[in-house]
């Protein structure tokens, strides 16, 4: 799903989601280990040459 979200509230966003960002780095900068990061679930086995939802002619 695509959404976008513009003017002050944009905005607002990505300077959380950058602040956000910093404050994690630094965590893992005082000490490895202290910050996780999830892992992505199991992917369905596609042919890497066939983009999803496009069909060949």
């Amino acid at each position: 799903m695509n959404v976008y979200i513009g003017g002050r509230v944009g905005a607002a966003i990505k300077e959380l989601t950058c602040k956000l960002r910093v404050v994690k780095i630094r965590r893992k900068a005082r000490g490895p280990g202290s910050l996780i990061w999830p892992k992505g679930g199991r992917r369905s086995e596609q042919p890497a040459t066939t983009a999803r939802g496009v069909t060949p002619r």
